[in-house]
């Protein structure tokens, strides 16, 4: 399958390439005739949002922003990069599929600028003002929920703890499992990691994986979920069993997620601010059509690669802010 796709991508490439087709550049006042094309891995709840607030910040600054979605395919997004060179547009906003194909897909796309967004590449593959990613720190989030656990089980030497993470491919997995456990670890107390499966962001994945879990029988105090939607599966799987003193842990802040906090059936959520990022990653996107630069833009990182929409902790206490 591998092999397919850099095949798949290496043609797609040289067929560029022959083609000389190019952005069309040129200079632009207040995002005024810039042309964006949003290519999106696939649509969920969060990236809907995003997109949409996208939509909106290009609309007010007088952009066209046109939306394609890939469904998960590496093909598909392989075309709607070529697809964008020969169209004319001036810039790409794209979720990869796989960040492991950021350098092909750049190649792809020749002289246009690319604003990641959703799903990070590899920062040996970003370069300020040219190849940027708008995001916020996956790794916050997941220190966020070590820190709410260990203020939670401070009386406790030792702690069982659940996890149920988004894709293998996807940074924010690594991400937010990876700080989490770090800073669980780095904690002095004794963590046993009791269950650990990729749900992929899923809510039905998660309640089918989580009540084989509570099958077993394994004691566990908390469960840390990638996402909201797999805290409400892993929810959901508890009430089937009559188990209500497990402390489940979510990120986004969603409606759903918030509702589960304030009906005391979710612990703890970080808000991700899919408007907020979708917001700045026109912002970048329109500041880089026209060869210009990020700098000046809120959040932006000292090396200029990365501009980092801020997470917020979120729990009983200040939920009714987020609803």
């Amino acid at each position: 399958m591998k092999k397919k796709t850099a095949a798949l991508l290496t043609i797609a490439w040289m067929a560029v390439c022959l083609c000389g087709c190019a952005g069309k550049g040129g200079s632009h006042a207040n995002g005024e005739d810039i042309k964006i094309y949003l290519s999106l891995s696939s649509a969920d709840t969060f990236r809907t949002v995003l997109v949409d607030s996208a939509k909106e910040t290009a609309a007010q600054n007088g952009a066209t922003l046109d939306v394609y979605e890939a469904q998960d395919s590496i093909e598909n997004q392989v075309a709607q990069m070529k697809q964008a060179v020969e169209e004319g547009y001036d810039v790409i906003l794209c979720s990869p599929v796989d960040t492991d194909t950021t350098l092909e897909l750049q190649a792809i796309a020749g002289d246009l600028p690319i604003v990641f967004f959703n799903s990070c590449p590899d920062d040996s593959r970003l370069k300020a003002d040219k190849y940027m990613y708008v995001g916020s720190d996956e790794g916050v989030a997941g220190q966020y929920q070590a820190e709410y656990i260990l203020s939670k089980m401070a009386g406790k030497d030792e702690i069982n703890v659940a996890l149920m993470t988004g894709p293998k491919s996807h940074s924010a997995t690594e991400g937010r499992t990876g700080r989490l456990k770090n800073t669980l670890d780095d904690s002095g107390k004794k963590v046993n990691y009791v269950f650990q499966e990729h749900a992929d962001w899923d809510q039905e994945k998660a309640e089918k994986y989580f009540n084989i879990f509570l099958g077993i029988g394994k004691e566990v105090d908390v469960v840390a979920c990638n996402n909201d939607a797999m805290a409400l599966g892993v929810i959901e799987a508890c009430k089937s069993r009559g188990i209500s003193d497990v402390d489940i842990l979510g990120i986004d802040a969603t409606a759903d997620g918030c509702a589960a906090i304030a009906a005391g059936d979710m612990a703890f959520t970080v808000y991700q601010s899919a408007t907020g990022q979708g917001e700045y990653a026109v912002k970048v996107a329109l500041a880089l059509a026209s060869g210009g630069s990020a700098g000046g833009i809120d959040y932006l990182s000292e090396d200029g690669k990365y501009v980092w929409v801020p997470f917020e902790k979120v729990d009983s206490t200040n939920v009714g802010k987020y609803q």
